[in-house]
This record gives C-alpha cells, structure tokens and sequence, in this order.
C-alpha cells in the first residue's frame, strides 16, 4: 500500500480487477477526509502503452475525460478513496468507473492539494481559528478542499461499456495538449508534471 506520500515513488504494481461493477459508487459515507475535513481523494495519471497504440512509443499520449459538470472541461480520472479499500484499490476503481480504463500501477506520483478553498466557510473558519494549527502559517490560511494521491497507470485497454460511459467523452491527448486542456485544475498539472509522458 503506497499510503499518502509526498514524492513520485515506484510500488509494486497493481492491475485493474477481473470482475468490475457496472454502477459507479455514489455513497459519499465510507470517504476519508484528514484533520482539517479536506477529501482524501485518489486520481490516476493514464498513459498509453504498445497494446494501446500499437507502433508509436510507449507513454506518448494520457488519456484526458470531460468533467460531468461541463464536457468542455477536461479532468484525469479521480474519486474519493473509501474505507473498505486501498488507496491504488481506489485509483484503479476510478479509472475503470469513469474512464473504462483497464491497466497497471507503475508508480505512485505523491500527494498534491487542492488549491480551491475549502466549500463552506464555516468549516474554513474552524481550522484556521485552532491554536497552533498548521494552517495558520499558509500564506490562505485556508484548509484545501481535497488531498490527491495520483498514480501512473500503464492502460491495457479501454472498454467500451463502464459506469459512466454516457456522462463521459474520453480523448487522448499529448504532453502539451492535456497540459493545456488541464490547466484550470492545477494539482493535475502537478500530477502531470510529475509523470513519466513524453514531454514534448
């Protein structure tokens, strides 16, 4: 279990489960969140690979999806990481429930935070206001909304039924342009950033 870590670091790989539910999980009452309230949220970096794109090199593309809030809006597969499950447990489960991704855990890319402030302010207020707490001394002084650990994956395949195939459009996408396409949602350019993709 690679756990929340700070750092790109290598894992004992992990693939995507034989047998896979057709619903994707909704139930928000099993999700972990830290100290501050932020979600403990687990994300997968896709990257294609020989089965995918048979003559081209290796981790040449990513594979980007709509947001479900807005198809123009491009994201990487991510969802919160739940009690009854690994943290890769998740990522893997995420990548299938909205991307239909089928793959490998390479690596571990290391936790990144949300730089959106938190959703209520109440719950902003209540951790800023602690003696002592950490936050205190961040130039927001605001408690992120999310923690992400995001994960490379190698895909194998993609198919083409899966939980959220009609809430979704799958693209793939080189170096230049997810990090374009993504751009609004800072901490996925982090993970980006973090990847082995061909940078180009």
């Amino acid at each position: 279990m690679a756990d929340f870590q700070g750092e790109r670091t290598n894992v004992t790989p992990i693939v995507t489960p034989v047998e896979r539910s057709m619903i994707s999980r909704t139930d928000r009452t099993k999700e972990r969140y830290d100290e501050t309230g932020a979600r403990l949220v687990a994300g997968i970096v896709p990257l294609s690979s020989a089965k995918t794109h048979p003559g081209y090199p290796e981790r040449k593309y990513i594979l980007c999806i709509s947001s479900t809030n807005n198809k123009q809006s491009w994201v990487l597969p991510k969802g919160g990481w739940e009690i009854d499950e690994l943290i890769e447990e998740a990522a893997l489960r995420e990548a299938w429930e909205e991307a239909g991704i089928v793959g490998k855990i390479t690596c571990s890319l290391g936790m990144m935070h949300d730089p959106r402030p938190a959703k209520t302010f109440q719950r902003a207020v209540k951790y800023v206001m602690q003696e002592n707490h950490p936050y205190m001394f961040h130039d927001s002084c605001i408690p992120p909304r999310a923690v992400f650990q995001y994960f490379e994956l190698d895909v194998e395949r993609l198919e083409d039924e899966y939980p959220e195939m009609n809430k979704r459009i799958r693209k793939w996408m080189t170096y230049s342009e997810a990090k374009e396409a993504l751009a609004w949602r800072l901490e996925m350019v982090e993970a980006l950033e973090r990847s082995s993709i061909l940078k180009f």
